[in-house]
């Protein structure tokens, strides 16, 4: 914890691979903590699994990368500066415009994570 969900659209693994590194290098700067507690995750969104402004597949007009951070919750501002330099490092690793990245926050409580049975509040 924390980690990410990245959903994005038949990227390669230099994509990846970049996007793990330079979203890892920002979340880590953002929040002060440590990379070797942060995983991420990738998900290939195939050209049926997609819609968007009601239309569904290849013919969508935009095709946006969705990330979702799992974390124990940050103060706004934390979260403002982890909003733009996750934005910033996806556009780079990607290659795509700002406009057409979503970064989703999923604050946990400390009472909603478990790691080897124990919750992270005990």
């Amino acid at each position: 914890m924390p980690f990410f969900e990245v959903f994005d659209f038949g990227a390669t693994p230099q994509q990846r691979a970049a996007a793990t590194r330079l979203m890892t290098k920002a979340l880590c700067e953002a929040y002060d903590i440590k990379p070797d507690i942060i995983s991420a995750y990738f998900l290939d969104i195939g050209p049926n699994s997609y819609g968007h402004e009601a239309i569904f597949g290849e013919s969508a007009a935009e095709k946006r990368l969705f990330v979702k951070l799992h974390a124990f919750r940050r103060p706004d501002q934390m979260r403002r500066t982890a909003a733009r330099s996750l934005t910033d490092a996806l556009a780079k690793a990607y290659g795509a415009p700002s406009k057409s990245i979503a970064v989703y926050f999923f604050d946990r409580d400390p009472d909603q994570v478990s790691h080897d049975g124990i919750l992270a509040s005990d």
